[in-house]
């Protein structure tokens, strides 16, 4: 029984921290409505690595540097035979955060400013600054249609 115990107590002990993930959602800029493109993203510098590969969605999370500068690399319609890539720069305020003894820290940040390249993304919204562990929708980025003559 005291085995038990201690095995039970000690899983407690090594919980994963809470992540605090910003959600970016799609909008054709046209149309004002939800826009699915293919999409890839990869992060550069605090993430050198690939968050979302060829996938086709409306949004989705990315994972915020612990400095005050995130930078990814957007590709959208990555499939067609004219592929789109933009940069996308967050200028964020991290701010560490104790969730408990058993899971440590993590961090919640606050959007202050966004940068982006011109090819498909045309303009961007902040609909809340707060990116917690509760994830939901932080900013949009308004894209415009692909050309005609993409395939």
């Amino acid at each position: 029984m005291f085995l038990l115990a201690i095995i039970v107590g000690c899983n407690d002990v090594y919980d994963a921290p809470p992540k605090s993930l910003m959600q970016v959602t799609l909008v054709n800029d046209d149309t004002l409505d939800i826009s699915i493109p293919i999409v890839s993203v990869y992060g550069v510098g605090h993430a050198d690595s690939l968050w979302i590969y060829q996938a086709q969605t409306r949004s989705f999370l990315l994972q915020l540097s612990t400095d005050t500068v995130s930078r990814f690399v957007v590709i959208l319609d990555s499939l067609k035979n004219n592929p789109q890539i933009d940069t996308l720069t967050i200028y964020q305020e991290p701010q560490l955060i104790f969730e408990s003894a058993e899971t440590g820290f993590y961090f919640d940040y606050k959007i202050k400013d966004i940068d982006y390249t011109h090819r498909r993304l045309v303009d961007d919204e902040v609909t809340d600054s707060l990116v917690t562990r509760n994830w939901h929708e932080n900013i949009q980025l308004y894209i415009s249609p692909l050309p005609a003559n993409a395939n």
